[in-house]
């Protein structure tokens, strides 16, 4: 039953989920959606008092931000080991670089947002499931097997 969901339901759920900038509180949601799934394939009721580690563990699934995280990074690491002639190689650069100087690449009056909380940029996510900055993190996606351990360990950090 387990597979059916992880086949049915996150692949769904998680789609185009690598550009995705997430609050707590979206986090939140999802995860509450993610136990709510995993206790009704278990048959678990409200009135049973299980806690959600119990249930991870005889599910053995892992949480859906640490999924979201490891597919965001790697997204990066594949965008940054493209060719520097690539579109979405230079774009990415674009934005690591306006990151790195802290400003707009190009101050014009139509580009001037409302007032309101700033967005989290894609950029900015990186940097938090990474904790490195924006300039450490692409000079140290470029090499694979680097990335692909710092990648592993930013998942753990969410559990």
């Amino acid at each position: 039953m387990i597979r059916l969901y992880n086949t049915l339901v996150i692949s769904i759920l998680l789609y185009g989920s690598e550009t995705w900038t997430l609050l707590k509180a979206d986090e939140r949601r999802l995860e509450a959606f993610h136990m709510n799934c995993q206790r009704r394939i278990l048959g678990i009721r409200w009135f049973h008092v299980v806690t959600n580690a119990s249930v991870t563990s005889q599910t053995c699934e892992e949480g859906l931000a640490i999924g979201i995280c490891r597919r965001r990074l790697s997204i990066f690491g594949h965008v940054r080991r493209l060719l520097e002639a690539t579109p979405a190689h230079s774009a990415l650069r674009l934005a690591v670089d306006t990151r790195a100087r802290g400003k707009q690449p190009d101050i014009r009056p139509e580009w001037k947002r409302q007032r309101r909380r700033p967005c989290r940029t894609w950029v900015q996510q990186i940097e938090d499931d990474t904790g490195l900055n924006a300039n450490d993190a692409w000079r140290f996606a470029h090499d694979r097997k680097s990335w692909r351990a710092l990648r592993s360990v930013a998942g753990q950090a969410f559990q």
